[in-house]
This record gives structure tokens, sequence and C-alpha cells, in this order.
């Protein structure tokens, strides 16, 4: 499916840029002005600044992506399933203070192209979008920031072709900083080692490439060959005949070892850029470059496969699974990302 929801997991470290200061709970409290020492107090703050920023009223734009992102409202149903008004704004962005967890729904997508809408069942009932509307999805987050540590778990619902990491990211980014004591938050993405492990075992190797620019050989430059731009684009693919061939058989990195070695008009394969391309149990399709990411792949968390239903008249997935599925999830990432680190639970 072109709109299959997925998940990303993120860690967070906060930069300080002194040793008196290291903690969430230091950066809420120099801040956003709270002298309160109470941890629901100090989060309590935070949390109201968090809904400032990411948009209550008005969108946050992000210039760069060319999207925006705002904290989703409840709507007001009545007996007969219509919205009605209602003067008091509910979000769907909630605050669980005790566990120090911000998680909830946000309206996110893509500005400044001018595009039109039309009713599938009347091909003549068209309107425009101007470069200022935006066409909206809904997306699930949760972040949790522990008072009493420098690293926190951000975990991102988004879609196969529509996500709003990067703003997301960005608004972090702002939001852990401090000019005198904190530089941006390191933000660095994070799968459990059970995804790994599953997708090494169901997946299996589709195709090798190697690419590069190479130019025009001397015989032809002196026969005065003329090529705009006088390069053109090598591209070498390797596919196996073996379609049961494993990203983590032993067999593999000697193998990539032989290829590098072959030459195609004095150019090593090895100083070629370089990818790997998977296919999981279910046809779908990744790539790793082979020497920076295969050694660390980080497979897509598809969340029908974890157990999110989607609606079939509104193809929305279903929300209140997602919280369910992230918190429970969230508790087994701290486990593993403190194992991983040798830091004890806080």
């Amino acid at each position: 499916m072109s709109h299959n929801p997925k998940l990303n997991v993120y860690i967070l470290t906060l930069k300080s840029k002194k040793d008196d200061y290291e903690t969430f709970r230091d950066l809420i409290k120099l801040k956003y002005g709270c002298s309160n020492d109470e941890d629901k107090s100090i989060f309590k703050s935070f949390f109201s600044n968090f809904l400032d920023v990411i948009g209550k009223d008005n969108f946050r734009k992000d210039n760069k992506a060319k999207k925006v992102i705002g904290a989703s409202m409840k709507e007001k149903i009545d007996k007969d399933n219509n919205v009605v008004d209602d003067d008091e704004k509910k979000y769907l962005i909630n605050l669980h203070s005790t566990n120090q967890i911000i998680e909830g729904i946000i309206d996110g997508g893509k500005y400044g192209i001018l595009r039109e809408y039309a009713d599938i069942n009347n091909k003549d009932n068209k309107a425009k979008l101007g470069v200022d509307q935006a066409v909206l999805d809904k997306f699930y987050i949760l972040l949790h920031t522990p008072l009493n540590s420098k690293y926190g778990y951000l975990l991102i619902q988004s879609y196969t072709e529509e996500t709003i990491q990067e703003p997301i990211k960005n608004l972090l980014r702002n939001l852990f900083c401090h000019e005198n004591y904190f530089g941006n938050p390191i933000i660095e993405p994070f799968v459990p080692k059970k995804f790994v492990d599953k997708f090494r075992e169901e997946s299996k190797v589709r195709l090798f490439t190697y690419t590069k620019k190479i130019g025009l050989s001397e015989v032809m430059r002196n026969q005065k060959v003329i090529v705009r731009g006088q390069a053109f684009d090598l591209r070498i693919e390797i596919s196996p005949c073996d379609n049961e061939f494993k990203p983590e058989s032993e067999e593999l990195h000697q193998i990539i070892k032989e290829f590098d070695e072959e030459k195609i008009r004095e150019t090593k394969l090895k100083d070629c850029n370089k990818k790997i391309f998977i296919e999981d149990s279910k046809k779908r399709r990744a790539n790793f470059d082979i020497e920076k990411e295969l050694s660390n792949i980080r497979p897509t968390i598809y969340l029908e496969d974890e157990g999110v239903k989607i609606d079939d008249s509104t193809g929305m997935p279903d929300f209140e699974k997602i919280k369910e599925y992230c918190i429970n999830l969230l508790e087994e990432i701290k486990k593993e990302f403190n194992e991983r680190t040798d830091i004890d639970e806080i």
C-alpha cells in the first residue's frame, strides 16, 4: 500500500555545554522559567510550551521541507454524527506527567505546490489548491524525556510516501537547546534488534549496483568526439541467480570483496558508489549503501505487520492501536538502549 503506516524511532541526546547542567530537568528549568522543583510541575511547563511551539492556533511552517505541522483538534460530534462548533478547543496531544511522556496526533502535510483536487465520481467537479494551502494527513508521535536523564526517546508514525519526521526533528532541536548551557541535541535513528533480526532472516538479496561518472577516453577526445558534459553515468548491475541469497549470509562480504576488484575501462568497482537492494518476505524493497549501512541495517517498521489495522473507508490507521503499541514498544526500546549504552535505568 502506498499509504502504509510505518514507525521511526529516534534517540535524543542532550549536548551540555557545562558540566553542572546535563539533564532534561536542568534544561527545562533553565529555558522555561520553572522554579518549582516538583517533576509534575516541571513537565507541565514543558508541555505547555511544546503545544505552543508545535502549533495550536496556527500551523508551524518548515520552510526548508515545505511542510506544516500543527496539533490536531478533537472534533465535537452531535447525536446525528455531525461536527459542531465548540468554543473550548481540545487537542489530541496528551500529557502523561508521571511518566514524562507527551503523545498524540498531529496534523501535517505539504504546501508550496499549486495543485487541484477533484471528485473522483465527477471529473468536472474540480477546484484549485493554492501554494499556501496544505494537503494534510494525521500522524502519531510519542516523546519521552526522562527528567533525570540526558537521553530521550522519539517515536514518529508516518506513511510510506508522507512523513513529518524532519519538521518534528527540527522543532525538537529548537526546544532542547539553550544559548548558554545546551547545544542542539543529537537525534539518531534507533531500530530495536528484534526488527533487524526478523528482516535479516526473512529478506533476500535482489541486486547489487555500482555507479560512477566517467569521462571520454583519450582516444575519443583525440578524434574530437563531442558530447555535452563530456561524461557518462556508468551503472553496473549484478543480481544473484540464487533467489534465497540472504543479506547476512557468511559469503556476502567475501563476494562483495571479489566484485570490488572487477574493472570496467580500468575503473575498479570498489571505486564506484555501491548499493545492495534487498526484498523482504512481503516483496517490499529497501536499499543500503554497502560500505556505510550494510553492517548496521535499519529496516522499516511497518505497523500493519504489528497488528495495526487500516480503515477501508477512510484509509486511516487505528490510532488507538498505534498508541498502545508505541507505549509498549517504548519500554522495550528503553531496556535495549540502556543495555547497549551500559547505563542504569533512571
